[in-house]
C-alpha cells in the first residue's frame, strides 16, 4: 500500500498572513490594555464606565434643533438632536458654498483682468486665515445688527436682527418631499430605461398626493411685543456658523473650479465652436461635463472638510454634535465613551458622504476621460475660449461696474478703518466715534502678545519670539544664502530662543509651557508641530508603501482615521483621554502639540506617499545595484527627489497647520486667538471684537501668505531645488 500525502497549499498563504495576524494581535492587545487602564482611572474617580449613560436623563436643554428635546430626555436624544443640527448646517452650507465657489472660480477665469483680480482679492484673505477666526468675525458682525424692534427686512416676511434670521416656514412639507423623491426616481428610471409605464406612474402618484395629503401651510414670522412668533428662526450662532463655513470653503471650491476648467482639452472646445454652439452652450455642454469629472474628487474632500469644520460651532455656542457630546463628557466624566461615540459618528459621516461621491465619480468616469491628448485650456481665459469677447461693449460695461463697486467698497473701508477710526483712548472715546476702534488693539497689545504671562517673563518671551520670527524669515526668505550659513544662523537663533526660555547659560529663571501665552504659544506650537510631523509623516508614508501587509494596513488605518475625524475631536481626545493614559501631570500645551503633530503628519504622509509613487522604481534598483543599502538609497537618491516633488503640496499642508494652531484655544491653551477672546470677554471692549479679531487675522494672513508665496515660487521653478 502506497502512502499518500495530502498537499497543504495554504502553507505559503499562512506564512504570508502570519505577520499580519501578529500585528493585529499586538495592536489589539495594546488597545485592550489602554482601554482597561482608562476604565480603571475612571473607576478610581467613582465613575462607572460603559454606554449605559445614553439612557440616563441628560439634564440640559438643546436650545435650537429640529427635534424637540427637553432636559428630561435621555442623552441619546440630545446627541441625536446635535447630529440633526450638524446635518442641517451641512445641508444648508454645502449648496451655498458650491454656488459661491463656482461663481468665484468662473470670475477668476475671466479674461477681464479687473474681474479676475476681484476674485483673487476675495479668495486670498479667506484661504489664508483660520476658519475659527472667521467665525468669530462673522459672529461679531452679526451681533452689531439692529435689535428686534429695528430688524432689517430685505424681503417681505424676512427679518434680520442681532437675534438671528427669521424666515417663512412650511408646515407639513415632509410627506410631499417623500412623494417628490419617489416621483423623481421614477422619472429618472423612465429617462434612463425608456420605461413607458414609469412616467405615468410618477404623475399619478403626484396627483394622488395633491388630492389626499393635507395642504402645506406657510408660517410667517410676526412681531409680538419684543420678540417674534412663527416661521423658522435660526439663531445668530447658526447664521454665523453657516456664513463662515460657506465663504471659507467657497474660496477652496473656486480654486478647484479654476483647476478643473483649465484641464479641459482645447480640442473639445474648438469642436463645440465648430458645431456652431453659442458661448454659453459651449460652457454648459462641453466644458462643464468634463470639468465636473476632474473636480469631483477634490470637491468631495471639501464637502467632508465642511462637515468636520462644523465642529467649530462649539466655540460660538451652537449646539451641534461635538458640542453636545462635550457637554455629556463634562457631566458624566465618561471621556473614552464620549470621544469614541464622536469618532464613530464622524467616521460614518465621512464614509457615507465620501462613498456616495466616489460612487457618483465612478459612474461619471466609467467611460474614461475622453480626449486626454493635446493642449489644455491652461492659462487661456475662459471667456476667450468660449468666444464671449465678440461684443466688446460688454467688457467696457463690466469694467465700469466693477470700477464703481471697487471704488465704493474702498472708500467705505477707508472711511471706517482710517478716517473715522480711533487709534488711542478708552472705550468711551470709541463709543463716540463712527469708525473702527483700533485703540482696542493698542491698549490690549501686551495681552495679545504675552497672554497672562507675568511682567518678569515678558522680556525673555519677547526675545524668544523675535528669534523664532527671524529663524522663520531666514528659512523662507534667504534663498540665496549658502545652505551651511543658513543652517548655522538658524541653529544660533534657535539657541537664543531656547536660552531665553530656559535661562541658560546666564542663569535666568525657567519659563515652562504652563506659563506661556499669546504669540509665543502660537509660534512654538506651529514650529514644533511641523518639525515633529515631518519625520513621522515620512515614516508613515514608507510604512504604508512597505511590503508588509500588516504594517501597510496599520499605517493606512491610522492615516484614514485621523483624516476622517475633525481636529476639534482629536484635541478634545487629547484633553480628556491623554491625562488618563499618562496618569496626569500633562500640560495642555503638550496635549495640543501631540494632537496637532499627529494630524499634520497624517496629512503630510499622503503628500509624501504620492511623491514617492511618482519616482520610477528603477531609481531604487539602480541604487541597490551600486551596492547602497536601502536606508542610504532613500537618504541620498529617493528622498531628495520626493522632497522636490512634494514641496508645493507639503507647503500647503504647512499653511493649514499654521492656521490649525488657532483651534487650541478650544481646550484652553492661551494662544493669540485665546488672548483675543480674553480681550473681548471684558464688557468694556466687547463691542469692538471685530477690530481685535481682524488684527489677529492679519497675523495669520501674513504667515500663510509667506508660505503660499514660497510654494508658488518652488512650483514655478519646475521642481527646483528645495
Amino acid at each position: 500500500m502506497t502512502a499518500t500525502t495530502i498537499p497543504f497549499p495554504a502553507s505559503g498563504l499562512w506564512r504570508r498572513w502570519l505577520p499580519a495576524l501578529a500585528w493585529a494581535l499586538a495592536l489589539g492587545g495594546m488597545a485592550a490594555v489602554l482601554v482597561l487602564h482608562i476604565e480603571s482611572v475612571q473607576a478610581a474617580r467613582g465613575i462607572q464606565g460603559g454606554f449605559g449613560f445614553l439612557f440616563q436623563q441628560a439634564g440640559f436643554r438643546i436650545s435650537e434643533s429640529l427635534l424637540n428635546v427637553t432636559p428630561e430626555d435621555p442623552y441619546w436624544m440630545s446627541i441625536a438632536a446635535g447630529l440633526v443640527n450638524t446635518l442641517t448646517v451641512a445641508l444648508v452650507a454645502i449648496p451655498l458654498a458650491t454656488a459661491l465657489g463656482i461663481a468665484l472660480g468662473l470670475l477668476g477665469l475671466s479674461s477681464h483682468p479687473l474681474a479676475a483680480r476681484c476674485a483673487a482679492l476675495v479668495i486670498a484673505p479667506l484661504r489664508n486665515t483660520p476658519v475659527l477666526l472667521q467665525l468669530f468675525v462673522w459672529y461679531g458682525v452679526l451681533l452689531r445688527l439692529p435689535d428686534m424692534r429695528q430688524a432689517w427686512s430685505p424681503l417681505p416676511s424676512v427679518l434680520l436682527s442681532n437675534r438671528g434670521l427669521a424666515l417663512p416656514a412650511l408646515q407639513g412639507w415632509l410627506p410631499y418631499a417623500v412623494v417628490a423623491l419617489a416621483a423623481l426616481a421614477l422619472g429618472w428610471r423612465a429617462r434612463r430605461r425608456w420605461d413607458n409605464a414609469a412616467l405615468p406612474a410618477a404623475l399619478a402618484a403626484a396627483a394622488l398626493a395633491w388630492i389626499f395629503l393635507p395642504a402645506v401651510q406657510v408660517d410667517l414670522p410676526v412681531r409680538r411685543g419684543l420678540g417674534l412668533q412663527g416661521g423658522w428662526q435660526p439663531s445668530i450662532e447658526f447664521a454665523a456658523l453657516t456664513i463662515g463655513l460657506v465663504v471659507f470653503h467657497a474660496a477652496y471650491i473656486a480654486d478647484i473650479v479654476r483647476a478643473a476648467v483649465r484641464a479641459v482639452p482645447v480640442g473639445l472646445v474648438e469642436a463645440g465652436q465648430a458645431m456652431g454652439l453659442a458661448p454659453w452652450k459651449v460652457l454648459r455642454l462641453v466644458i462643464a461635463p468634463y470639468a465636473m469629472r476632474v473636480a469631483l474628487p477634490p470637491y468631495a474632500n471639501q464637502c467632508l472638510a465642511l462637515v468636520k469644520n462644523s465642529t467649530l460651532a462649539i466655540a460660538i455656542g451652537y449646539q451641534e454634535l461635538m458640542a453636545v457630546i462635550n457637554t455629556a463628557i463634562t457631566q458624566t466624566g465618561l471621556a473614552l465613551e464620549g470621544i469614541s461615540l464622536a469618532v464613530a459618528v464622524y467616521l460614518a459621516l465621512a464614509l457615507g458622504l465620501g462613498g456616495s461621491l466616489s460612487a457618483w465619480n465612478a459612474r461619471h468616469t466609467r467611460h474614461g476621460p475622453g480626449d486626454t491628448h493635446g493642449a489644455r485650456l491652461g492659462e487661456r481665459p475662459l471667456w476667450n475660449a468660449t468666444g464671449a469677447h465678440a461684443r466688446p461693449w460688454r467688457g467696457r460695461l463690466l469694467s465700469a461696474g466693477l470700477t464703481l463697486a471697487l471704488a465704493v467698497a474702498a472708500w467705505t473701508l477707508l472711511d471706517w478703518a482710517v478716517l473715522r477710526a480711533v487709534w488711542q483712548g478708552d472705550p468711551a472715546a470709541c463709543a463716540q466715534a463712527a469708525g473702527a476702534c483700533w485703540a482696542a488693539v493698542g491698549e490690549n497689545l501686551p495681552l495679545l502678545l504675552f497672554g497672562t504671562m507675568a511682567e518678569a517673563d515678558r522680556g525673555p518671551a519677547l526675545t524668544a519670539c523675535a528669534a523664532l520670527l527671524a529663524g522663520i524669515a531666514l528659512t523662507l526668505g534667504a534663498r540665496r544664502v549658502p545652505a551651511g550659513v543658513r543652517a548655522a544662523g538658524l541653529a544660533a537663533l534657535l539657541a537664543i530662543a531656547a536660552g531665553a526660555l530656559t535661562g541658560w547659560p546666564w542663569g535666568g529663571a525657567l519659563i515652562g509651557p504652563q506659563r506661556w501665552g499669546g504669540l509665543l504659544v502660537t509660534l512654538i506650537l506651529a514650529i514644533a508641530a511641523l518639525a515633529a510631523a515631518v519625520p513621522l509623516a515620512f515614516g508613515l508614508a514608507l510604512l504604508r508603501r512597505s511590503g508588509s501587509r500588516a504594517g501597510s494596513l496599520a499605517a493606512a488605518g491610522l492615516i484614514e482615521a485621523v483624516r476622517g475625524v475633525p481636529l476639534v475631536t482629536q484635541l478634545l481626545f487629547a484633553s480628556f483621554v491623554l491625562p488618563m493614559l499618562l496618569g496626569g501631570g500633562v500640560s495642555k500645551f503638550s496635549m495640543a502639540l501631540a494632537a496637532l503633530t499627529l494630524h499634520t503628519a497624517c496629512l503630510l504622509a499622503e503628500v509624501l506617499r504620492g511623491a514617492l509613487q511618482a519616482i520610477p522604481p528603477g531609481q531604487m534598483m539602480a541604487a541597490r545595484a551600486l551596492g547602497m543599502r536601502p536606508a542610504a538609497a532613500y537618504a541620498s537618491v529617493i528622498w531628495p527627489q520626493a522632497r522636490r516633488i512634494a514641496a508645493p503640496a507639503a507647503l500647503g499642508v504647512f499653511v493649514g497647520a499654521v492656521k490649525d494652531t488657532s483651534l487650541v484655544s478650544i481646550i484652553g491653551v492661551f494662544d493669540v486667538l485665546g488672548a483675543a477672546k480674553a480681550v473681548v470677554a471684558g464688557t468694556a471692549w466687547r463691542p469692538y471684537h471685530v477690530e481685535v479679531y481682524l488684527a489677529v487675522a492679519l497675523l495669520y494672513f501674513a504667515a500663510s501668505l509667506a508660505l503660499s508665496r514660497v510654494a508658488r515660487r518652488m512650483e514655478s521653478r519646475g521642481g527646483g531645488r528645495a
